[in-house]
């Protein structure tokens, strides 16, 4: 008898199994449908969320130096108000005074853009100023800027992210008011979810396992973005540019942006120099801003992280796009955290556990490939998949 006749293949119903895709489509569809309508009631809580994870060390240090626990959820609520407040007066502030300054930036930028362009009609490249004058139609850009109600559009912009929320000092004492109970909560959550499990509910241990892996990525994260803001705010320093705070601030906060946030941020500074001290300043602003995001993502970041996040950098800039579309700027800021959790949720579940797999880090060795979480040298019968952990194979405790 042949090895194909001896082979047992097992069926498979592909109509059904047609159909279970597409159900499982049409509701994907429809959650995150609702969940672009929802956004304003979601984006404060999941914010909320995350902001108590990223605060729950200190009140937790407190609680172990035996500070009641209405003083430790003070102390943390206070020195989370201190810092938001600080940023947003200090950034309001600096904002305002380089609106007044705008139009002049505008300006010399049209005309540098300019002279650019006819040096490369010099050089042989025709119709240059022409497509310039094409692409960025500066007359409306200075016009524009000029006008009083910049800050006023510039603030509607950023308040229609919350939508109904209306304005974002409202948006921000709401997730304060909701960071404030997630942390009085926070203690003993491990006990009751146990409860919930025992009482017939859902296992929540693979996200409670996962809450670690994203507390620690908030808080590097948050080192990392605060390093990339010094030393920004330090070189715009040392090349003269008017707003060395400004661009320190928002270097800080586009660093949470993974990808494209450093590269956005440096581009008004690198604009600064260019119009201020013409192309050499602005070359050398746009490699130590390079050299900044190389060295502390590429050398800095993994040291403090390890090899505890394994996410596919493919991933993660898909993240970004997609929390982008689907809750705005504001998504973007938590877009490797949410997809963390995502992963975390697919990774215990039966029938998408392959999803979770599929967007692993992958680590190539002289022996072959290793994936972020999962132990590739099992047996036939054996499945993947260990819950929630990011540890690389071979590294986790038994």
């Amino acid at each position: 008898m042949s090895d194909y006749s001896e082979t047992s293949e097992k069926h498979v119903d592909w109509g059904s199994r047609g159909s279970q895709v597409v159900v499982t489509l049409a509701s994907l569809f429809i959650v995150l449908a609702g969940m672009k309508l929802a956004a304003n009631l979601l984006l404060p809580i999941v914010y909320a969320f995350f902001l108590a994870v990223l605060s729950y060390p200190l009140a937790r240090w407190l609680r172990r130096h035996r500070f009641p626990m209405p003083v430790a959820l003070g102390v943390t609520m206070f020195v989370n108000l201190a810092v938001v407040a600080a940023l947003i007066t200090i950034a309001v502030r600096l904002i305002l005074s380089f609106s007044a300054d705008l139009p002049l930036y505008v300006k010399g930028l049209s005309r540098q853009l300019g002279d650019v362009a006819l040096w490369l009609e010099g050089k042989g490249v025709t119709g240059a100023k022409a497509e310039v004058d094409r692409l960025f139609d500066w007359n409306t850009v200075i016009e524009w800027s000029t006008q009083e109600n910049v800050m006023r559009s510039l603030g509607a912009a950023l308040g229609s992210t919350f939508g109904a929320v209306s304005t974002v000092f409202v948006g921000l004492i709401m997730i304060l008011l909701i960071m404030m109970f997630v942390l009085m909560e926070a203690h003993g959550t491990h006990t009751r979810l146990q409860a919930v499990k025992l009482s017939g509910g859902p296992d929540f241990s693979g996200l409670m396992r996962s809450a670690d892996d994203i507390q620690k990525y908030l808080g590097v994260k948050t080192l990392i973005s605060a390093l990339t803001g010094l030393l920004a705010g330090g070189l715009c320093w040392l090349f003269d540019l008017h707003y060395p705070l400004l661009w320190a601030i928002l270097a800080f906060v586009f660093n949470f942006i993974p990808a494209v946030g450093s590269t956005a941020a440096s581009l008004p500074a690198i604009a600064e120099a260019l119009v201020e001290h013409g192309p050499m300043h602005a070359v050398v602003v746009a490699i130590g801003y390079g050299g900044i995001n190389f060295c502390l993502d590429n050398f800095v970041q993994p040291q403090l992280l390890g090899n505890r996040f394994g996410i596919s950098p493919l991933v993660v800039i898909l993240s970004v796009i997609f929390w982008g579309w689907l809750w705005g700027p504001l998504g973007m800021f938590l877009a490797v955290p949410l997809t963390m959790v995502m992963k975390v949720i697919l990774d215990n579940t039966d029938e998408f556990r392959w999803l979770s797999v599929a967007m692993a880090k992958k680590k190539v060795r002289h022996d072959g490939v290793e994936v972020a979480g999962y132990d590739l040298h099992l047996n036939d019968s054996e499945m993947i998949g260990s819950g929630a952990s990011t540890e690389m194979p071979g590294r986790r405790d038994s």
